[in-house]
C-alpha cells in the first residue's frame, strides 16, 4: 500500500475507499471526512461512482464471484512468487524456451476492468450532473443491513483502545444486554479452536435495527465480527451466503426471527469454516 499524501483529495478518497492506504493514513482520511463538508461530499460523489460501476460490473458476470476463487487466485498467486522459476532438468526459466501463452485470459481481464473503471468514471460524472443543470437519475441499489455492517466493520477492525464498549471480561452482561437490546436470544461462540479470542461486545444500528456485534481477534491481530439482529421469521435455518463489500468478507444467514453474519478479511480461506461454527453454536 502506497501513500497517497500531497495528491489532491479526490485520488486520496478513491484510494481510501478501495482500503489501498496504509492504516495511519485511513485515519487520517477518517479525521479529514469528520471535519471537512467538502470532503464528504467529494467521497459520496466517488462512493455512487464506484457502486454504479460495481453494478455494472456485477451485470456483465451475471452471478457473483465466490469468495472461494478471489481466495484460490490469491493464494495461487502467492505460490507462484515463491515457486523456484526452474524448466525442465532444473533449467533455469531464463534459459529455456518461452512457452506460448493464451491471449485470452488476460485480454479478458483487462477488459472487465476497463468496463468497471468505466462504469465508476460514469457513476461520478453522473453524480456531477446531478448536481448542476441535468435532472438525470439514477436508481441506487438499495442497502441492506449488510451494507451498514461493512461500514462499522472498516471503521471498528482499526480500532485498539476502543474496538468494544463491554469487554470480554463481562460475558454474562453482555449476553444478557445484547438479547434484550435486539431481541435475539442467543449463546456466546466459543471460537478458541479456530484461534480467535473473544474481545468483547458493542451494540450497533443496522437496517435501521438495534443489532449485536461480537468481536474477535486472531494471531495476526485481524479482527472477526458476529453480528445479528431480529429478522423476518423463517422455518429452521437457511444457508450460508457469501458476499463481498471490497475487501470485506461476509457469511450470513437466517434462523428463525434472526439474521447473523461473519465478517472478516475476504481472504481469509477460514471465513466460511468460521461461520459454519458459528451458525451451529450461536
Amino acid at each position: 500500500m502506497e501513500s497517497t499524501q500531497g495528491l489532491p483529495i479526490e485520488v486520496r478518497l478513491s484510494a481510501y475507499l478501495d482500503g489501498q492506504l496504509p492504516r495511519s493514513e485511513m485515519n487520517e482520511i477518517d479525521e479529514i471526512l469528520a471535519q471537512d463538508d467538502d470532503a464528504r461530499e467529494v467521497f459520496e460523489k466517488l462512493k455512487l461512482g464506484s457502486e454504479f460501476g460495481a453494478r455494472a460490473f456485477e451485470r456483465m458476470l451475471q452471478e457473483p464471484i465466490p469468495l472461494d476463487l478471489v481466495r484460490n487466485i490469491k493464494e495461487a498467486r502467492a505460490s507462484e512468487d515463491d515457486a523456484p522459476k526452474l524448466g525442465i532438468a532444473g533449467v533455469p526459466v531464463a534459459a529455456a524456451p518461452a512457452a506460448r501463452r493464451s491471449t485470452f485470459w488476460p485480454q479478458a481481464l483487462a477488459a472487465s476492468l476497463a468496463i468497471f473503471m468505466a462504469g465508476g468514471v460514469a457513476g461520478y460524472l453522473i453524480s456531477e450532473q446531478q448536481d448542476t443543470d441535468a435532472p438525470l437519475q439514477i436508481a441506487a441499489a438499495p442497502r441492506t443491513w449488510l451494507d451498514d455492517i461493512a461500514d462499522y466493520h472498516r471503521i471498528y477492525a482499526r480500532q485498539t483502545r476502543h474496538l468494544v464498549e463491554v469487554p470480554a471480561s463481562d460475558k454474562e452482561h453482555i449476553v444478557e444486554w445484547l438479547s434484550a437490546s435486539t431481541g435475539v436470544a442467543f449463546t456466546l461462540p466459543d471460537l478458541t479452536a479456530q484461534n480467535l479470542t473473544f474481545e468483547g461486545a458493542r451494540l450497533l444500528v443496522a437496517g435501521g435495527k438495534p443489532t449485536a456485534q461480537l468481536l474477535y481477534r486472531d494471531a495476526e491481530n485481524e479482527i472477526f465480527a458476529i453480528c445479528f439482529l431480529q429478522s423476518e421469521p423463517v422455518e429452521g435455518k437457511t444457508t450460508l451466503a457469501e458476499s463481498m463489500r471490497n475487501d470485506i468478507g461476509l457469511v450470513s444467514w437466517q434462523r428463525g426471527n434472526a439474521s447473523f453474519v461473519v465478517v472478516g478479511p475476504s481472504a481469509d480461506p477460514n471465513l466460511e469454516r468460521i461461520a459454519e461454527v458459528v451458525s451451529t453454536t450461536i
